[in-house]
C-alpha cells in the first residue's frame, strides 16, 4: 500500500515537473526574444547616433573650408578641393556602412516579431478550438468591398475581431478607424459561421453576390 501511493505521488509529481519545465522553457523563450530585442533596439539607437555624429564631424571638417576663400580657380568651388572631396567621400562610406548595418538590425527584429506573432495565432487558434471558434487568413482582393473602409464599418459581431493585418512586410497597428487596402493580409478570430460570413467581403466583388 505505501509503495502504491508512493508511486502515485512519484508520478503526479514527474508530471507537474513536466508541465512546470514546459512552462519555465515557454517563458525563457519570451524572456530571450524581448532581450534580443531590446538589444537590437539598443544597436540601432547606438547606430543613428553615429550617424549623426559622422554628419556633425563632417560638417565642423567642411566649414573651415567652405568660408575660406583660398586659392580657387575660376568655375572652381571650394566642394571642387581634394580636402573637402576626400572628407566628402569617407563621410559618405561611413554612412553608408552603418545604414548597411542597420538595414540588417531592421531585419532580425522584423523576424524575432513575426516568430512571437505566429506563437500567439497558434495560442490562439488552439484556444478557439475548444470553442468551437476559428481563425481565417484572407488576402484582401482588388475591388474588393472592404477597400477603403475601417475596421469599424465591418460590423464585427463582440466575439470577432480582426487579428493581425499585414501590409506587405509591415505588421500594421490595428485601430478601429484603420482603411482596408488591396492586398492586405488580413486575419480574422471568431465563431465559424460569422468569420465565414466575413471572408467575401475581402475577396472579389463577386463573391459577395454569391454569398
Amino acid at each position: 500500500m505505501t509503495a502504491e501511493l508512493l508511486s502515485r505521488i512519484r508520478k503526479e509529481l514527474t508530471v507537474n515537473l513536466a508541465v512546470l519545465r514546459e512552462a519555465v522553457l515557454a517563458i525563457s523563450e519570451r524572456v530571450n526574444r524581448k532581450a534580443q530585442l531590446l538589444k537590437l533596439h539598443w544597436q540601432a539607437s547606438d547606430i543613428s547616433h553615429k550617424v549623426d555624429s559622422s554628419h556633425r564631424a563632417l560638417g565642423a571638417q567642411l566649414f573651415p573650408l567652405l568660408s575660406s576663400g583660398g586659392d580657387l580657380k575660376r568655375h572652381e568651388t571650394a566642394m571642387d578641393r581634394p580636402e573637402a572631396a576626400g572628407l566628402l567621400s569617407a563621410a559618405t562610406s561611413q554612412v553608408d556602412l552603418l545604414k548597411k548595418e542597420l538595414g540588417q538590425i531592421e531585419t532580425l527584429v522584423r523576424e524575432l516579431e513575426v516568430e512571437a506573432m505566429r506563437e500567439d495565432l497558434l495560442k490562439i487558434q488552439q484556444d478557439l478550438s475548444t470553442r468551437y471558434a476559428t481563425i481565417e487568413r484572407v488576402q484582401v482582393a482588388r475591388g474588393a468591398w472592404a477597400v477603403d473602409r475601417s475596421i469599424s464599418q465591418m460590423g464585427l459581431s463582440p466575439t470577432t475581431r480582426v487579428a493581425m493585418v499585414l501590409r506587405g512586410p509591415a505588421l500594421l497597428h490595428l485601430t478601429d478607424s484603420m482603411v482596408f487596402q488591396s492586398g492586405d493580409l488580413v486575419v480574422l478570430v471568431g465563431p465559424q459561421v460569422e468569420v465565414r460570413r466575413l471572408l467575401p467581403y475581402f475577396g472579389e466583388p463577386q463573391s459577395i453576390r454569391s454569398a
